[in-house]
């Protein structure tokens, strides 16, 4: 009450009367485990096969113009991704304890496969030595550092929620998470590839902060970062051209001499609202350099359009959501972490590609998550969606391989399951489930009364 009896407004606001529909009751939000599992599954699809179609009209230009018959050259990505996704699907039908089985000596695996690309099998291209030469399959690269990612999340699943885990103690965290995580990175510097390093940077930042890490964590390590960052940058003139072009005043678009960024940009502007429609891009034409690739997004906006490529990022949008959801739905400490390090890695590679495109980041050589053309990319960004679909198809009480797990056998996969209990138990949840769970006290079996009664008139049956 003010002076002179005057109320403030924030008092005559409390007293306009409020008007609530409903019963009043404040129910909690249920998630639907099989509508997370469809928000990853479907875009992932979406994206899988327009991409596949992208990269057809990408680099058909460049196949002409290297005396290659465009369409045959299609078999052989048609043939990568056809494989690509029979391993996903197989993949999602996995369990979370078969996971956690591999996720202990996957990442050393990874890390020896990754250090090959400085062995004669080694091969470079763009200034990156990333890829490794299969023996035994002709002309075959596979990109190491894609299987890293996926590596590291599963492992750090397991290094964060292991019994005996201190998130507190920072010495243990210094050796079973820190060492680890500074070899992968090691590694993919041997390549002297700097973007794959900060989406596998990305990766694991996503894992610690879901794992629950405190905030000081973060705080230490972004201050040590940026001077590493910093010798990174400096001591390649090629990342430090590429950075001071994005800085006002330090470059202005030239016509004579474009970069790809201006390409990329003159390919957007050149598709509008609508597009010029499929097949029909210009910078495809040996302008516009990666155009099937780390520049996929551009075509897409000059042949679909502003609509097209928003359709695009709304997709990995939805995909990375449904990760999400995984993480804050989840029962277990293990699937949250090893989905929210995916997701993460999924948003950020997929945030720095975009970013390269449309002029408001450096040009990092990063592929867009299952749209760019690439065989090592394309099959291991699959594989990490189909694990974390998988976590989401056993949440959800859906086929899977091998026996059901027992805490989420017979559960109504509509119903949410309730969180741990203190003691590890996990309670009852629904109606009918506790029904169920009272007849089973009265039950014959568990009775003893198993033995057939006499008829009460056995006068009557004769």
């Amino acid at each position: 009450m003010g002076e002179a009896g005057v109320r403030s407004p924030r008092e005559l606001l409390a007293r306009l009367p409020r008007v609530q529909f409903g019963t009043g009751e404040r129910r909690e939000s249920v998630s639907s485990p099989v509508l997370t599992y469809y928000l990853i599954v479907v875009p992932a699809l979406v994206l899988s096969v327009f991409g596949l179609l992208m990269g057809f009209s990408a680099s058909t230009v460049t196949n002409i113009a290297s005396g290659a018959n465009p369409y045959v050259a299609f078999l052989r990505p048609l043939a990568i991704i056809v494989f690509s996704l029979l391993i996903a699907s197989l993949v999602q039908f996995v369990p979370e304890r078969r996971w956690q089985r591999v996720a202990l000596w996957i990442l050393p695996v990874a890390l020896v496969v990754q250090a090959l690309v400085i062995t004669p099998l080694g091969s470079t291209s763009g200034g990156n030595r990333n890829w490794i030469h299969m023996p035994g399959l002709a002309g075959l690269l596979l990109q190491p550092s894609e299987l890293l990612k996926l590596a590291l999340a599963l492992f750090l699943g397991h290094a964060l929620t292991r019994p005996g885990a201190r998130l507190r103690d920072w010495k243990q965290m210094a050796v079973t998470v820190g060492i680890p995580i500074l070899a992968a990175l090691g590694a993919v510097m041997l390549g002297r590839d700097l973007g794959t390093a900060l989406v596998v940077a990305a990766c694991a930042i996503g894992a610690l902060w879901v794992a629950g890490l405190s905030g000081r964590w973060f705080a230490g390590l972004g201050i040590a970062m940026v001077p590493v960052l910093v010798f990174f940058v400096v001591q390649n003139p090629t990342r430090l051209k590429r950075i001071l072009d994005i800085l006002p005043g330090h470059s202005t678009p030239s016509i004579t001499a474009p970069t790809q960024s201006d390409h990329a940009l003159w390919a957007l502007g050149s598709g509008g609202l609508w597009g010029l429609g499929p097949g029909a891009s210009r910078e495809k034409w040996q302008y516009l350099q990666a155009a099937h690739t780390d520049f996929i997004l551009a075509i897409i906006g000059e042949e679909f359009g502003l609509l097209g490529a928003i359709t695009v990022l709304i997709c990995l949008g939805l995909m990375v959501w449904g990760m999400i959801r995984v993480c804050q739905h989840s029962v277990s400490r293990f699937v949250q972490v090893v989905a929210g390090g995916v997701a993460t890695w999924v948003a950020v590679q997929s945030l720095l590609n975009t970013m390269s495109v449309i002029g408001l980041g450096p040009v990092i050589g990063v592929p867009l998550p299952l749209v760019s053309y690439g065989g090592s990319s394309f099959l291991f960004t699959a594989c990490a969606v189909a694990v974390v679909a998988a976590f989401a198809r056993e949440e959800a009480g859906m086929r899977m391989i091998g026996k059901p797990d027992e805490a989420s056998a017979g559960r109504d996969p509509r119903r949410a399951p309730r969180r741990r209990r203190a003691d590890g138990t996990r309670g009852v949840r629904g109606s009918a489930t506790r029904t169920t769970a009272r007849l089973r006290r009265f039950s014959p079996v568990e009775t003893g009364l198993t033995a057939r009664r006499p008829h009460p008139f056995p006068e009557a049956r004769s």
